[in-house]
């Protein structure tokens, strides 16, 4: 009985995260309620609060199920053998495809950009857990392909492997937003290979 217990209590915590999701991306953040989360799916606000203790922990755990779903994605893409920066690129870029094709997903990537003021005080630790985290792993991913390549000879010496990974989650992230808000209407695939193919043209060896 107990384990049908903690079975309903994850559906309904899985149910909160959804509507939650769904509400802070139409709504944004600041101007969403418990109650708004709760009358969505006809429960009382305590029953959300049962599962979250604040808003701020509720949009936490969206954010820890989103990153984990996306280094699921990831992890299935990542080339198995030594990384190159090529192979990396070619990998974020057809995160970025998978992405656009996920409602979820671009939800989620909309409620992060639009949708929470993160100058908010109240926002300084969710900030912090998503610059710091290691899960989602394209930051790590494009340092790790760039030391590999100086140290293979494939890359220059002079090459930062911080500076090239900064630029280059800021160019994913830059075009991905441009192509879901729809401010971008060229083909998203054939831009970021065009841009990344710049990167590599720049700090290649030779």
């Amino acid at each position: 009985m107990a384990r049908k217990t903690q079975k309903d209590a994850e559906k309904t915590r899985t149910k909160i995260l959804a509507s939650a999701l769904s509400l802070f991306a139409k709504k944004g953040y600041e101007h969403t309620t418990f109650a708004d989360v709760a009358a969505r799916l006809d429960m009382t606000k305590g029953a959300v609060y049962w599962h979250f203790e604040s808003k701020e922990a509720l949009l936490m755990a969206l954010v820890d199920e989103m990153l984990e779903k996306f280094q699921r994605q990831i992890g299935d893409m990542m080339p198995q053998s030594d990384l190159s920066f090529p192979a990396v690129a070619d990998m974020m870029v057809k995160h970025a495809i998978r992405l656009l094709e996920d409602a979820k997903g671009t939800a989620f990537f909309l409620l992060m950009h639009e949708q929470v003021q993160w100058a908010s005080d109240s926002m300084a630790k969710v900030r912090e857990d998503l610059l710091t985290n290691e899960r989602f792993g394209p930051w790590h991913a494009f340092h790790a392909a760039v030391a590999n390549d100086v140290a293979a000879g494939r890359a220059r010496a002079d090459v930062s492997a911080e500076r090239v990974a900064h630029t280059c989650v800021a160019i994913w992230d830059g075009l991905v937003h441009a192509r879901i808000a729809k401010f971008m209407t060229c083909d998203l695939k054939e831009t970021m290979e065009h841009a990344f193919a710049g990167v590599w043209n720049a700090i290649k060896a030779g």
